[in-house]
């Protein structure tokens, strides 16, 4: 496939296989910070070369398919080294479940002989370093899996020569010396396992100032007083629940919809393999936190070692990820005398006490992805967040978007906070407060208070108040279900210039808003435009919408984040903005109807129902 950028884009297809990759993400991944005009054109060429590769080598022809913003390779379990390592890893952990290891130990060989050398070696980029880091995780927890089946089976002898490598080159992994300091020790060799434990211990405290972690203390009191000593990971654990951290808020009785998302996060999660990692984002208000919060009481049984939560206060105050840390050690049981005083540190130590356990890690309001990165644990252990902003630079994660609910999901919310006979009694009214909401959960919650609090009044009379653009984002706002505090905080991460671009467009009344609109209402060159509307998507204050691909993507408000915008267009541009904005568009407009046929008036855009003069 000869060039760098054809194999960056098919890493990046191969990391997401069988998701939509936006083009925007490949864009990243191929040119990082500063990506040519033309970059949506040279990746449609890459996956068209790629495309032709496949096809050449007898491939089918739809392997890479094209979907709405982006491209999808899709490919069997079988196709894939990757997916095939996690469905080898997923038997061998049935069989040992099931007490066959002789079989285990066979399917494990199998997973572990996939890797031939360093993934993605041919490529040089942050992205391809992150994998790798990732699946070098991964490759050394399925190793150690297998080594603790091949102890059980009494292999102990053969082991130690797989060992003693290991743990000279890692000697932090405590769980490879409790392996070897085991081998040894049931091969009649307790004095090399005894300094195994020596020589493990001063290197974790000239390194960490840390003491061994308790497991491998256990094993060697056990070694010294000449105890019968079993594999970890076969043997059943004594739980006490105070040893299972369920950090979780409360559950939300009257959660409504997101089904089908629901059902996708479990997919995504609840899978072996790991660690798994999926992503809410979108504005203020969307309810992504409700959500994840709901989601993860929904798949607690899917995680016996407990939960860890956290609001990293992204959008606010956030909170240094030494301090998160901190709580999930002390959470998961380390003496605060063991907690180490630096970032990587302490992130050494949670990835080391995390490798061996299945815990749900939920990370509320993630403002960026350096943050993050320090949180993720090793092992089997999912991570669910949300964020303001896009996460897709992360590698081999899931993001949705949420946006407003479906109108069905709206009605049953408003129904759960006002009652289902006033919402039943008034549909139509019903309807249209969800609609004038932008059918944002926290918009709609809001209105559902404001009505609870009246409750001799009728349905009709709020919607004619929320019919007042001026008013409505107040009659949203009730104490700590305050939508013009949301907005105003996804507002406040954006740049002077996308921030104008923004409350600019807000002024138009075109539904669908074209890319050359705004070029025409912005002074800034074609390029620099669509980099801050790729900034406002990636800020989920504007979304992408269905267009014509030959005259580039259209961009379109949530209803409620458009009244927003507007409030704070006329507070900041002054009035003669909206009219400025309109002629420039009219005049655009002119001219592109010149050369397919005559002008019509009728077709001139509007700025608050007002026709431009």
């Amino acid at each position: 496939m000869g060039r760098n950028r054809q194999l960056t884009t098919l890493a990046v297809l191969l990391l997401n296989a069988n998701k939509t990759v936006p083009v925007s993400s490949l864009i990243d991944a191929v040119w990082r910070s500063a990506p040519p005009a033309t970059a949506d054109k040279q990746i449609q060429t890459c996956v068209w070369r790629l495309r032709n590769a496949f096809a050449a080598a007898g491939a089918p022809v739809d392997l890479i398919e094209t979907e709405q913003g982006g491209y999808r390779i899709r490919l069997a379990e079988d196709d894939l080294d990757a997916l095939a390592f996690e469905k080898m890893v997923r038997q061998a952990r049935a069989l040992v479940a099931a007490g066959d290891l002789e079989s285990a130990t066979a399917a494990y060989r199998g997973a572990l002989a996939l890797f031939r050398g360093q993934p993605l070696a041919d490529l040089s980029s942050p992205l391809t370093h992150a994998v790798a880091a990732h699946w070098e995780e991964r490759r050394f927890s399925v190793l150690e899996e297998w080594l603790d089946v091949g102890l059980a089976l009494g292999h102990h002898a053969e082991l130690i020569s797989e060992l003693k490598p290991l743990v000279a080159e890692y000697p932090m992994r405590e769980r490879l010396c409790a392996q070897l300091m085991t081998a040894l020790y049931l091969s009649q060799r307790r004095a090399e396992a005894l300094a195994v434990y020596r020589n493990s211990r001063l290197t974790l405290i000239n390194r960490l100032g840390l003491e061994p972690g308790a497991r491998l203390q256990e094993l060697h009191q056990q070694i010294l007083a000449g105890a019968t000593v079993t594999p970890s990971s076969v043997r059943h654990r004594d739980r006490r629940p105070g040893q299972v951290p369920e950090q979780l808020p409360a559950a939300i009785m009257d959660f409504t919809g997101r089904g089908e998302l629901l059902r996708q996060l479990e997919r995504d999660l609840c899978g072996d393999g790991g660690p798994r990692v999926a992503a809410l984002t979108g504005c203020g208000g969307t309810g992504k936190t409700a959500l994840v919060v709901h989601a993860g009481h929904a798949l607690q049984r899917h995680f016996p070692d407990g939960q860890l939560y956290a609001d990293l206060h992204g959008t606010t105050d956030p909170v240094p990820p030494q301090e998160v840390l901190r709580g999930f050690l002390d959470s998961l049981g380390v003496p605060e005398e063991r907690i180490p005083a630096g970032l990587a540190a302490r992130a050494a130590l949670f990835r080391s006490l995390t490798a061996s356990k299945r815990l749900l890690i939920v990370l509320d309001d993630v403002s960026d992805t350096t943050r993050y990165e320090a949180l993720l644990p090793s092992g089997g252990s999912a991570v669910l967040c949300t964020s303001r902003t896009s996460l897709l630079e992360i590698p081999c994660l899931s993001e949705y978007r949420l946006d407003g609910l479906a109108t069905e999901e709206a009605l049953d919310l408003l129904a759960s906070v006002v009652g289902v006979e006033r919402v039943f009694a008034e549909c139509d009214s019903a309807q249209r407060i969800v609609r004038l909401c932008g059918h944002l959960p926290l918009a709609i919650r809001a209105a559902g208070v404001r009505l609870r609090s009246r409750p001799t009044a009728g349905l009709k009379g709020f919607v004619d108040r929320l019919t007042d653009e001026q008013n409505r984002i107040a009659e949203l706002s009730v104490g700590s279900l305050d939508v013009g505090a949301r907005l105003a905080s996804s507002a406040a991460r954006l740049s002077p210039a996308s921030h104008r671009l923004w409350l600019r467009l807000s002024l138009c009344e075109l539904e669908y808003i074209p890319e050359w609109v705004a070029s025409t209402i912005t002074d800034q060159p074609g390029e620099d435009t669509q980099r801050l509307l790729d900034v406002l998507v990636h800020q989920h204050v504007l979304t992408v919408a269905p267009g014509d691909v030959t005259s580039g993507p259209n961009y379109a408000f949530n209803p409620l984040v458009r009244v927003y915008a507007r409030h704070r267009a006329d507070a900041e541009l002054g009035s003669a903005a909206g009219q400025d904005v309109v002629e420039r568009i009219a005049a655009a407009l002119r001219r592109r109807k010149a050369a397919t046929g005559p002008y019509r008036p009728s077709e001139e855009p509007t700025v608050h129902g007002t026709r431009a003069v």
